[in-house]
């Protein structure tokens, strides 16, 4: 009987303690989170890391939702649409998590949004821009981009505004569903103004040689070059360009929408105008983006870039949607995301039916090294 008493008590104390903990440890709501954390759109991946973190820490210290704290689980795409895949997949099976964000880039945007679709749980592209992520029918994916087609209008109009004597461009792209959507939106969009596309060149995702494209540009009647490029790539593009000798008019993507294009381009990519969701040049009268700005200055030493502040308001609405929904059941979250209505960092946000934000888009000029408001520049006759 003694040996009995003294092997069944320790059973019974060990499962009294792993039962206090259990009741003690903090309950959480974990929202999963895929980007390229390495590769070579790493840093809008850190970008977009830093944003969820910012949001998700405010929410905590204001409480967290019913009590719970907020949790991001992270998963390295590498902005590969093979990886994309299996990371949500992980994310929803193993770790169980009520909602998605990701991806940065469009075709790593669009494999996931699969998986969403046969898995049932809401995703928030961070920055997918690609339209047809959001005409599949898909009811599971949003996204915090304007897609392409929106972005690419903007653009347009612009240069139509700021630049009426351009009438022939010469286009670059990546041969992705990111660059060759904005080349089609372009052509699209251009044609009410008639825009004509004189040299079409196009090159593989990884490239660094771009003089035989740039060569055939240079001996096209192109008045202006438009890039729809990645920053890595579009350094490389940029410094080539100043190499040839050519003097075009040259407009860039939201790809290059990263602190990394200045840096690794240098003074080779002043001058270029870009489209972009957010800039810290372009939001002085956005209250959100005011006071968003201040606190991640303070937070990180650095003003937000586009794929912090994109980042930051789809997991504001990731935490909106769940604290709606009333439960962490991820249909009701899903149903909730649909009906949100909030101050974004990038002006007042809402869905359309497809899932795309009616937000206003921004464009940037670098003068010597900065991002400027380009819609405040002079019409160039």
């Amino acid at each position: 009987m003694c040996l009995l008493r003294r092997s069944v008590l320790p059973t019974a104390l060990a499962a009294l303690l792993l039962a206090a903990t259990t009741q003690i440890a903090p309950a959480q709501i974990k929202i999963g989170v895929f980007a390229p954390l390495t590769g070579d759109a790493a840093a809008m991946g850190q970008s977009a890391e830093n944003g969820i973190e910012f949001a998700i820490k405010q929410a905590n210290d204001a409480g967290g939702i019913r009590g719970k704290k907020l949790e991001a689980v992270y998963g390295d795409d590498a902005g590969k649409p093979e990886e994309a895949v299996n990371v949500v997949k992980r994310l929803i099976s193993r770790d169980d998590v009520v909602i998605t964000i990701g991806s940065i880039s469009s075709p790593a945007s669009l494999a996931a949004s699969q998986v969403s679709r046969q898995s049932e749980v809401a995703q928030i592209v961070i920055a997918g821009t690609a339209q047809r992520i959001t005409t599949q029918g898909n009811k599971w994916v949003f996204r915090s981009p304007v897609p392409d087609t929106k972005l690419v209008g903007d653009l347009v109009d612009f240069i139509h505004e700021k630049f009426p004597n351009l009438k022939k461009f010469a286009f670059l792209y990546v041969n992705d569903d990111f660059g060759r959507g904005g080349f089609e939106a372009f052509k699209a969009a251009g044609q009410k103004y008639g825009f004509e596309i004189v040299a079409d060149e196009r090159y593989t995702r990884g490239d660094i040689d771009f003089t035989a494209q740039l060569g055939r540009i240079k001996a096209s009647p192109a008045q202006a070059l438009v890039e729809w490029s990645r920053y890595a790539e579009a350094a490389l593009v940029a410094k080539q360009f100043a190499q040839t000798g050519m003097n075009l008019v040259r407009f860039g993507s939201d790809g290059v929408a990263s602190p990394k294009y200045i840096e690794l381009g240098g003074s080779a990519v002043n001058g270029v105008y870009f489209t972009t969701h957010f800039s810290v040049a372009t939001s002085a009268d956005i209250p959100a983006a005011k006071t968003f700005v201040e606190k991640y200055q303070a937070a990180y030493g650095k003003v937000p870039d586009a794929y912090a502040a994109e980042a930051y308001d789809a997991v504001t609405l990731a935490i909106l949607a769940i604290e709606k929904a009333g439960s962490e059941d991820r249909a009701a979250v899903r149903d909730a995301l649909q009906q949100i209505s909030f101050e974004s960092v990038r002006g007042p946000f809402k869905f359309d039916e497809k899932g795309d934000p009616l937000l206003v888009t921004h464009v940037v000029k670098i003068v010597d090294g900065k991002e400027t408001n380009a819609r405040n520049i002079p019409v160039q006759n």
